[in-house]
């Protein structure tokens, strides 16, 4: 091949590259995306929410009476909006079906003494305790009871035992923390 010819050569490639490198990025382009859709803002109302998500799980109770999931959810429902007593008789009817349920025996504790029933509650968590003597959230919730009951000896007594049944744990943590107030 001949000088002339190479430098032909190489011209023809050097302009075929100068054409194909644009057409190559046209084709990697990526492809346009479409518009988004605009979102029409949704008043946030937990309230009715919350109440139609009650009458989902009714229907749902119906059919499967004393499901305790179901009936679980609804007593937190209950709670959230207001209603202690129906989130009590929730409760009352998952351990009626399953007596040492210890979710709902401590949920009916807690649910009981913020509804004024000191004594029904101390009752239930007590219950709880006696299945299981390390529950730490159960430990945790009767020192609170005591300490709010002004008896702060039960209350450390029972904040004692929540921390030694589980130190790391969100309740043992808590009640050392309310040991360390009743110190002060």
């Amino acid at each position: 091949m001949t000088a002339s010819n190479r430098r032909k050569l190489l011209g023809a490639i050097a302009a075929a590259g100068i054409v194909s490198a644009p057409l190559l990025a046209l084709m990697n382009k990526p492809k346009p995306r479409p518009a988004a859709r605009a979102e029409v803002p949704v008043a946030a109302n937990p309230a009715a929410d919350r109440a139609h998500e009650m009458k989902s799980l009714e229907a749902e109770l119906q059919k499967k009476p004393d499901h305790a999931p179901i009936l679980f959810r609804m007593a937190q429902l209950a709670r959230e909006l207001g209603k202690p007593a129906e989130a009590a008789q929730h409760l009352e009817q998952i351990l009626k079906a399953e007596p040492d349920h210890p979710e709902a025996l401590l949920e009916l504790g807690r649910t009981l003494f913020e509804s004024g029933d000191v004594q029904g509650a101390i009752a239930r968590t007590n219950r709880l305790l006696a299945i299981n003597p390390t529950q730490v959230d159960a430990l945790y919730n009767l020192g609170a009871i005591y300490g709010n009951l002004n008896q702060p000896d039960q209350a450390r007594q029972y904040w004692q035992r929540a921390v030694a049944a589980g130190p790391a744990s969100e309740s043992g943590l808590r009640a050392k923390e309310s040991l360390a107030r009743l110190s002060q």
